[in-house]
């Protein structure tokens, strides 16, 4: 039985984080996955931690909605990098970070609650960032 050994991401400096900020925002993102029915993508922002316990959850929302539009899996923002928030979040305001964004609905934030009663303070919270709630098991 061979273990796989776990892939640990470099810290990336204040600094380097800045520097693909200042990318345009075509630049910033990758494609990681193209519908074959409906040709839509799904692209990653350089910075996502795919390495996040909810990312598969994320990924799978956006491959979901790859069906009918192109959507973007976002980062997450220091509240302090405000001109990148500005950016990548246009009509954003307070310090969210929805974790996806598509051309067709606007922003998405992937709720997986371990509780059934934290359901509806989990959709409550999406929506008050400004972002349609998408919840999964």
């Amino acid at each position: 039985m061979t273990h796989r050994a776990k892939y640990t991401r470099p810290k990336l400096t204040p600094a380097q984080k800045e520097a693909i900020y200042a990318l345009s925002l075509p630049e910033q993102f990758r494609i990681v996955h193209i519908d074959t029915e409906s040709g839509f993508a799904v692209y990653q922002h350089w910075l996502v931690d795919d390495q996040a316990p909810d990312y598969w959850q994320i990924l799978a929302v956006a491959k979901a909605y790859a069906r009918e539009t192109d959507c973007w899996i976002n980062p997450e923002i220091m509240p302090q990098a405000v001109e990148a928030r500005q950016k990548l979040y246009p009509g954003i305001e307070d310090n969210a970070n929805p974790d996806l964004t598509t051309a067709k609905y606007g922003y998405i934030d992937v709720k997986s609650p371990h509780n059934k009663s934290n359901i509806v303070s989990n959709a409550n919270s999406a929506c008050s960032q400004g972002a349609i709630a998408v919840l999964t098991a």
